[in-house]
């Protein structure tokens, strides 16, 4: 028992005497305690460590115009010891912000923060265009609480080292007076010898032709500190070409502009195509049967229409979208089967829009003269009875002159165009110009009947010459308008009985119009026989005819 008493009293002063080399009562591992709690962020580390300063490279904090550095933070303990935890750092300046100054990690990618390893982070700073002193900050969160540390760059202004073409906006405009965008903002870039943007550099403007009155304003600008400067073009009263060259003063540092194009932006008459995507919609028996209807406009000088060029629809049946407007001189409207139906079944659509008459510019100075020849229009009309004349009852666009009837052609020409001011010779008030089509709202319902001659104007009233060996087939459908589109129309040779009769697989084509087959034939005077002709729709609705034939 005395023994094991003794024992117990040697091991207490052992532990005693172990606690005070440790320095005393608490944990053996109290130094450690300081590299895993953060308390500072700044520069270097120890007894080097600046609380809230940004180390940069060789601690120069002056860059040339594109200059790079490295900017390099610790969080570190209380004892001034870096923190293995790692703690995201981020980093932001004024320049960085406008995107005048790159930043990247140590895998070369750009961001704006990164996390530490062994409590040190580090990010490049490279100058993009930044000039001037530029305060970097770099933060981190310390026990929910934000901690800065900062450090000022001054970065020298760049020398210019080239001059860039960068946008002309719009890249047409129209002709003075016509109506249209009369004025364009050509932009350039002036850039140092790294790429990166200068300010505040002088730059003068000239342009490669001044006709009709070209102008430009100002004449020369400051870059802004984006390095971008700009003019203003103004156009004139003749079509043409030009672009734009940018100098800076007192060197040869120079470029120019795309072609800008000043022409009318005005839709004229020969130029102005309507389309559809059919003309022979299954519409007779439907409503919401679609169809859509395209306009393309060009102006005098074959360049598209100034965008947003507004273009009007009428519908003689059915319902039509009102209007449109042009995008790179093209815009659609769609129509839609319903009531009314026009007794033939036959609907006229009619679009138009303001726009210019069309002449012959013979002495080709892109403008009217007098005594050039030109087509005089009358007012628009929807020619529903498709006779080509305008006839009493049929609706006509007034041109607002005072009179309620409808009008001739005055006479001269109507268009922005006008050269002269004498009104006996030409107007520059605009006409409307107008095109027509034609849809048949097709009944699925076929009829057939046989002609000798390929466009089916003349029935077949007796025999068939041998000798001809063809006769045509006309296929309409109950209105004698075409069947609906995709219809398909077949001969089977089986199917004849006397005859010898060639295949026929085809479909009618997209018209208004019914459609004419040919239909090969073989037989010898004296003879005679049948044969049977089918239309499928699409839908599979289908509709026969059977022909006899003699031969002589």
């Amino acid at each position: 028992m005395h023994t094991l008493k003794t024992t117990r009293i040697f091991s207490a002063a052992l532990i005693s005497l172990l606690l005070s080399a440790c320095g005393g009562s608490g944990s053996p591992f109290n130094n450690n305690a300081d590299t895993t709690t953060a308390q500072k962020i700044g520069s270097g580390t120890g007894d080097n460590f600046k609380s809230g300063s940004i180390g940069v490279s060789n601690d120069i904090t002056n860059l040339s115009a594109g200059g790079s550095t490295t900017l390099e933070v610790y969080i570190v303990g209380s004892t001034n010891v870096p923190i293995i935890t790692p703690n995201t750092v981020s980093f932001i300046s004024s320049c960085i912000s406008a995107k005048k100054a790159i930043l990247k990690n140590s895998s070369g990618t750009e961001a704006s923060s990164t996390a530490t390893i062994n409590g040190r982070a580090t990010m490049s700073y490279t100058a993009n265009g930044c000039v001037g002193t530029d305060r970097v900050t770099a933060s981190v969160t310390i026990n929910g609480v934000a901690t800065y540390a900062n450090v000022d760059l001054n970065i020298e202004a760049g020398t210019v080292g080239s001059i860039q073409f960068s946008s002309a906006t719009p890249t047409r405009i129209s002709l003075k007076g016509s109506g249209g965008n009369e004025t364009s903002v050509v932009r350039f870039r002036v850039l140092d010898g790294n790429g990166a943007p200068v300010e505040r550099t002088s730059v003068s403007f000239s342009m490669s032709t001044t006709a009709g009155g070209l102008s430009l304003s100002p004449t020369s600008a400051l870059s802004d500190s984006e390095g971008y400067v700009s003019t203003t073009i103004s156009s004139g009263t003749v079509p043409t070409d030009v672009n734009v060259t940018a100098t800076i003063p007192g060197s040869s540092i120079s470029t120019s502009s795309l072609n800008l194009n000043v022409s009318t932006g005005v839709p004229v008459q020969r130029s102005f195509s309507l389309s559809a995507t059919k003309f022979n919609s299954r519409a007779w028996d439907r409503d919401g049967e679609e169809v859509t209807f395209t306009i393309r406009m060009a102006d005098d000088f074959g360049n598209p229409v100034v965008d947003g060029t507004a273009v009007t629809f009428w519908a003689e049946g059915g319902a039509i979208e009102p209007n449109c407007k042009s995008l790179n001189g093209t815009c659609s409207v769609v129509w839609r089967s319903q009531a009314e139906r026009p007794e033939d079944g036959r609907v006229t659509i009619f679009a138009f829009a303001s726009g210019n008459e069309t002449f012959v510019d013979a002495n080709t100075n892109g403008q009217y003269d007098a005594e050039e020849t030109f087509t005089d229009l009358a007012e628009a009309y929807r020619d529903d009875d498709e006779s080509d004349d305008y006839n009493s009852g049929e609706r006509y666009v007034n041109l607002a002159n005072g009179t309620p009837n409808y009008d001739e052609g005055d006479g001269v020409y109507s268009g922005t165009l006008c050269k002269s001011d004498n009104m006996s010779v030409c107007s520059k008030e605009k006409i409307t110009v107008r095109e027509s089509a034609t849809l048949a709202m097709s009944s699925p319902i076929g009829f057939f009947e046989l002609f000798i001659d390929a466009r089916c104007t003349s029935p077949l009233t007796g025999a068939v010459s041998a000798a001809a060996g063809q006769v045509y087939v006309k296929v309409s459908d109950i209105n004698g308008n075409s069947m609906p589109s995709e219809t398909a129309v077949k001969i089977d040779p089986d199917d004849a009985s006397g005859l010898v009769v060639r295949e026929l697989d085809a479909k009618v084509p997209n018209t208004p119009n019914a459609a004419c087959f040919g239909v090969g034939l073989s037989g010898t005077a004296g003879t005679s026989g049948t044969f049977e002709i089918t239309a499928e729709t699409k839908e599979k609705e289908i509709s026969t005819g059977r022909f006899s034939v003699s031969f002589n």
